[in-house]
């Protein structure tokens, strides 16, 4: 043994650093290489202190080639994964959204294998396409495999599918799988348990050789021990964390019907008016401001009233709007 910390010399360095330049496939991250470099040099210390021979040293030549071997297994996890595909956006969110323990900010991109997680009181909402958006509540943990299907860890989902639209989902979870037959619905993961609540359309659940559907204003309960329940939703209290984090909408210049278009996407309530009147006035108004961010039922409510109407927002049933009473 040597009283030096180890044998590391610049020519190793440089030899390190060569190994790494060769690894295909792109240009590294910066910091992901540096990571890289730092953990094979540690790996290279740790060699060098657990052998008794003095002659440790004279193989340096022999473990660098070794090292080509971690380097390129090093180069696909810490920074190839940058290269693969974007297969999603953060298009919003609140309190903490990290990814591998980094905090992850609004527009921030997801590509494909990206492990999600969001706090207590924290929330997010990511884009897959104009017809593809999907919700995470507070506690929830994600793996995002690909374009067309998750892994819910824990936590719940809110997936929206615009109606009609030719695209294929599936929420994987320990206890089954949840198909997209056209629809916007939530799943809930908590151990072995999985819990489906149907907003619209139909989902698909599959359970090894067994398959269960659910139907608009269903909840489907299936146990650890295979047990299924269903039940009719009431009121609105289990969407209420997925109108917290609503889909951005600009408004500046664009006609009423747009709005209440992206309102009834959001909240699952169809817009009826309380006469022809009515629906003449509301083809014709034209909006001006913002209210992105705001909970839907707030931006309904601001947005009416700016173009002198009112919303009656009944507990169930359409929402009705009419001539606002001054």
């Amino acid at each position: 043994m040597t009283d030096k910390e180890d044998d590391w010399t610049e020519l190793d360095e440089a030899r390190l650093a060569r190994l790494m330049r060769s690894v295909p496939r792109g240009v590294p991250d910066p910091a992901a290489r540096a990571r890289a470099f730092e953990a094979v040099r540690a790996q290279w210390r740790q060699a060098q202190s657990q052998v008794a021979s003095p002659r440790a040293s004279r193989r340096a030549g022999s473990w660098l080639a070794v090292a080509a071997v971690a380097v390129i297994a090093l180069a696909g996890t810490l920074w190839l994964q940058p290269f693969a595909p974007q297969i999603a956006s953060l298009d919003r969110a609140y309190g903490r959204v990290t990814s591998a323990g980094d905090l992850l900010a609004t527009g921030a991109r997801i590509r494909r294998g990206t492990m999600l997680a969001t706090a207590a009181d924290s929330g997010a909402l990511l884009r897959y396409s104009p017809d593809l958006t999907l919700r995470l509540d507070a506690g929830t943990r994600v793996s995002l495999a690909d374009a067309g299907s998750l892994r819910l860890e824990s936590g719940r989902v809110y997936v929206a599918i615009t109606p009609g639209a030719a695209v294929s989902y599936v929420v994987h979870t320990a206890a089954g799988d949840v198909r997209h037959v056209g629809t916007r619905y939530v799943v809930s993961a908590h151990g072995t348990g999985l819990e489906v609540d149907v907003r619209e359309g139909i989902v698909q659940v599959e359970v090894g050789a067994r398959t269960e559907r659910a139907v608009a204003g269903e909840a489907l309960r299936m146990g650890a021990g295979g047990t299924v329940e269903r039940s009719v939703l009431t009121g609105d209290a289990q969407w209420v964390w997925v109108e917290s984090l609503p889909t951005p909408i600009a408004i500046e210049g664009k006609p009423l019907a747009d709005f209440l278009r992206w309102f009834a996407a959001e909240t699952g309530r169809r817009v009826a008016y309380a006469d022809e009147s009515t629906r003449a006035r509301a083809a014709a108004a034209i909006l001006h401001g913002s209210v992105d961010g705001l909970p839907p039922a707030q931006a309904l409510a601001i947005v009416t009233a700016s173009v002198d109407l009112e919303a009656v927002v009944p507990e169930e049933g359409p929402v009705i709007i009419g001539p606002a009473h001054h």
